[in-house]
């Protein structure tokens, strides 16, 4: 799968994922966002939830990787997440 047919997968399944597991944002970052995805690459995703709960959290990234057909890591928006970490990933993410 490439980088947009990744985007128009969970553009499509938006509504869905904001009803089941209140996902407020949603963004893809890392190999897969830049186009230096290799064949054993993971899909990196970004995710602000306004229900946060562990049922929510793991059955969003069970259907995201049911749905992209590969393993996805999934990292969640808190207010505690560091400066370094958006500063490093912020030029990458793409939000849907």
């Amino acid at each position: 799968m490439n980088k947009q047919a990744i985007i128009e997968t969970i553009k499509s399944a938006k509504p869905y994922l904001q009803e089941k597991f209140g996902v407020e944002e949603i963004a893809l970052f890392g190999s897969y966002a830049r186009g230096e995805e290799k064949e054993n690459s993971d899909i990196d995703i970004l995710v602000k939830l306004n229900k946060k709960t562990l049922r929510n959290y793991i059955g969003f990234i069970d259907y995201l990787q049911e749905k992209l057909k590969s393993k996805v890591d999934v990292v969640t928006k808190h207010d505690h997440l560091s400066d370094r970490f958006l500063r490093l990933v912020g030029k990458d993410l793409i939000y849907v």
